[in-house]
């Protein structure tokens, strides 16, 4: 079992316990997922290393399999709520830009776009597709890179970061004052549909099998509530000043299962981005926040 050692990554409060999905086997590694007794964030103890990141986020296994066949249509959309409240040719860096597909809707905008990926693999592929700069991680870091961007933009990339307040404070130095923090991810524990039905599957095969530990890799570092995610940039972060927020749904992973899940999926769309008693159903947000 864990230690229980790990702080939360959002709000740095400490373990409570075990939560779902409880536990994933990578590499011969067992990485445990624990709930946060104060947020109520869940994270996988211990963080991967550099090595089984690498391992993880590689072009072929990661990018390739997850994204070739990609929608672009919510990438376009992601750049037409960017055209409402950056001004026009303004700079931005899509950092853990993958392959290039939001910098191609922003390219497609007007915008001057650069991108950081982890991966160098992909990010030389992202530069080719697009035509724009894109420096590796390492590269970016670098104490002679000093450019400034007028908005970055983190896409489906928070949940992936081992210490995400420390690299949200590396990137607002990059920022010039009045720039946009444009943020978009997974809400894996806020209310819906999708979620609560995966959690109870996923207490019945505890029960069942309580040492049972499933294959995968922990690419997400995180899984949060709306209301953690809200917090977290609120208390970490008072130099940003929200402009732009949205809880919406998307049925993910069920909406690509069979007849079942699609119609739980179905059923968690209907609902997605409406509030009961002050709680927003969904499983994805946004958020602009303008750097003051």
């Amino acid at each position: 079992m864990s230690s229980l050692t790990r702080a939360c990554p959002l709000c740095d409060g400490q373990a409570a316990g075990s939560a779902f999905p409880y536990a994933i086997r990578f590499i011969d590694q067992v990485f445990y997922y624990l709930r946060c007794r104060d947020c109520r964030t869940v994270f996988v103890d211990p963080v991967p290393d550099a090595a089984c990141l690498a391992l993880i986020y590689n072009k072929t296994s990661y990018h390739d399999s997850h994204y070739s066949f990609t929608d672009l249509s919510p990438y376009r959309k992601a750049a037409l709520l960017c055209r409402q409240y950056a001004k026009p040719r303004s700079s931005v860096l899509d950092y853990g830009c993958g392959v290039g597909h939001f910098l191609q809707a922003i390219k497609a905008e007007g915008f001057q776009p650069h991108g950081v990926e982890f991966d160098a693999s992909a990010a030389a592929a992202a530069a080719e597709i697009v035509g724009c700069s894109v420096l590796t991680v390492d590269d970016f870091d670098r104490d002679s890179y000093n450019q400034l961007f007028d908005v970055i933009h983190l896409g489906d990339v928070l949940e992936h970061l081992p210490d995400p307040a420390a690299t949200i404070s590396s990137l607002l130095k990059r920022l010039r004052i009045g720039g946009l923090l444009f943020v978009e991810g997974p809400l894996e524990t806020n209310p819906s549909l999708v979620y609560w039905t995966a959690k109870l599957f996923g207490y019945v095969k505890q029960f069942h099998s309580p040492d049972s530990i499933c294959s995968g890799e922990p690419s997400h570092l995180f899984l949060t509530s709306a209301t953690a995610q809200s917090r977290f940039f609120r208390e970490r972060f008072p130099c940003l000043k929200p402009v732009y927020w949205r809880v919406w749904e998307s049925g993910w992973p069920y909406a690509q299962g069979n007849w079942i899940k699609r119609a739980i999926a179905n059923q968690a769309l209907a609902v997605g981005g409406k509030s009961v008693a002050g709680i927003v159903f969904g499983n994805r947000f946004q958020a602009i926040y303008i750097l003051r």
